[in-house]
């Protein structure tokens, strides 16, 4: 796994009112919340964030694809 660093920070918010703000500086930290933490598990979208992501950790992808995503 290579988890990288992205060029600037993603800031992701969650929660029922989204008031947990995550400040998201790396592929493996966008892909735990991509698959742990995001409210939908489906859609366009979310399934393409996270190929991008694992793209990324398995050395296929560079990270501003998954920052893109």
């Amino acid at each position: 796994m290579q988890d990288q660093h992205f060029d600037e920070p993603v800031r992701v918010a969650l929660g029922r009112s989204r008031n947990t703000i995550y400040k998201v500086e790396r592929v493996a930290q966008a892909a735990d919340i991509l698959m742990n933490r995001w409210p939908a598990k489906t859609g366009r979208y979310h399934v393409a964030a996270r190929k991008a992501c694992l793209g990324v950790l398995e050395g296929l992808k560079e990270p501003h694809y998954a920052r893109a995503a």
